[in-house]
């Protein structure tokens, strides 16, 4: 309790510092994710029923479609990875589908792959059912797995929400109590 009544007893002096903690905190969040998304891009396809893609690394990449919000190009659609050496490559649907939405386009995780060899693959898509004319608009793009360290950017801007916001209730407190307070 001593700690709150000194918070509260010495509000402006403590709320300026909050203030400013909070919203460098909170642009460092807004960069830091906006840099991840844009770092785990790894390329980004047309949307065709067959076309070849190279990998020049091994490891887990995400599958993602992207197209104009509230598209229903991507429904009903069935993707298939073959590896260089003409075997199938795994992949599984994404535990919780990350979505990036802009003002004019939306990008959502379908799949994880996992890569074992480097090289010229081969991607399908079943049932696209022909070109369409907006089909240009979409598209399949790869990445690599960054919803860990997205979760912890928001979560850090969570917080330094809590401190921009608590550190001006605090402030408006102590000018509107003027020192009237308990």
């Amino acid at each position: 309790m001593a700690i709150l009544s000194f918070i509260y007893t010495n509000g402006i002096w403590v709320a300026i510092p909050s203030f400013a903690l909070g919203v460098v905190l909170l642009v460092r969040c807004i960069i830091g994710v906006v840099r991840t998304v844009r770092e785990a891009l790894l390329f980004s396809v047309p949307l065709l029923d067959r076309q070849e893609i190279d990998f020049v690394e091994a490891g887990r990449v995400v599958l993602a479609m992207e197209g104009p919000l509230f598209s229903r190009r991507f429904a009903k659609l069935h993707y298939e990875l073959t590896g260089p050496d003409g075997m199938a490559v795994e992949g599984r649907s994404v535990l919780f589908r990350a979505t990036t939405t802009g003002l004019t386009k939306a990008r959502m995780e379908l799949k994880v792959y996992k890569i074992a060899n480097p090289g010229r693959h081969v991607f399908q898509i079943r049932g696209l059912g022909g070109e369409k004319p907006s089909d240009p608009e979409h598209g399949m793009v790869f990445m690599r797995p960054h919803l860990g360290r997205t979760v912890i950017y928001i979560m850090g801007m969570i917080l330094a929400a809590f401190f921009t916001i608590g550190s001006i209730v605090l402030f408006s407190l102590r000018l509107t109590l003027n020192g009237n307070g308990p």
